[in-house]
């Protein structure tokens, strides 16, 4: 008579054989076919699709450098295990997707930046070309050399609305050079904010983003202290499509 032979799996089930799911060999050395997953494939997938912000502003673009950077080293990782992981499908499709983000994005924001200001305006930067002048006082303030020969220009520049009351038809506001003063408490100086006045009964909605203004630049350095010594009678105030 012959005895039937049973096996005892590692959590006490009995089997027949070697039909334990996941064992590729009981009655053997008892050894199991299981390949981990290098974390550095799901990092890089991860690190793709972050980067899809790429379309939509300049920090998806630092994401998708890094993402390729990411992409590359979970790549070489994973070929370098010589099998003993996985996970190249994840590396790839990480990196594919950073690259992807990268050009197209790079591509559509300087596309973007090319004509995102009005033919026939000088193109200025807030902080740099006029904030960060300041002013001249001999004792008299005046305005620096190399922002006077700005005043009457058609000019094109970016920043912050200041907090205002109201949400739709806002005839004026104030724009400051970056959203630190509006956001954060600070005092802004004169030199920082810009009174914004809409012409020809134009009308524009507030921006809680950065937002593009082209108009005419003026100046009064008699204004108060506390008040601002720019103004810009405008024709264009809409939301930035790039953010430099």
């Amino acid at each position: 008579m012959t005895e039937s032979v049973l096996e005892l799996n590692p959590v006490g089930a009995q089997v027949r054989g070697n039909s334990l799911p996941g064992w590729e060999n009981v009655a053997g050395d008892g050894d199991f076919d299981y390949i981990p997953v290098s974390p550095a494939g799901p990092v890089a997938l991860a690190v793709g699709v972050i980067s899809l912000t790429g379309f939509f502003g300049i920090f998806g673009l630092y994401v998708a450098v890094i993402g390729v950077v990411t992409g590359i080293v979970a790549l070489l990782k994973i070929r370098g295990a010589n099998g003993t992981v996985k996970g190249m499908g994840f590396a790839i499709t990480g990196l594919v997707l950073s690259v992807m983000c990268l050009t197209l994005g790079s591509a559509k924001m300087a596309y973007a930046y090319s004509t995102e200001c009005p033919e026939g305006f000088l193109r200025v930067s807030f902080p740099t070309e006029i904030s960060k002048k300041q002013f001249i006082y001999t004792p008299m303030r005046r305005l620096h050399p190399d922002v006077a020969p700005l005043i009457g220009q058609k000019v094109f520049l970016k920043g912050f609305m200041w907090q205002t009351r109201m949400d739709e038809g806002l005839t004026e506001f104030i724009l400051l050079k970056d959203n630190g003063e509006c956001c954060f408490g600070g005092k802004s100086q004169p030199w920082d904010m810009m009174l914004i006045k809409l012409s020809d009964g134009r009308t524009t909605r507030a921006y809680s983003s950065m937002v593009a203004v082209a108009g005419v630049l003026q100046a009064d350095v008699d204004a108060p202290e506390d008040a601002a010594v720019y103004t810009i009678d405008a024709t264009l105030v809409e939301e930035a499509q790039t953010g430099f």
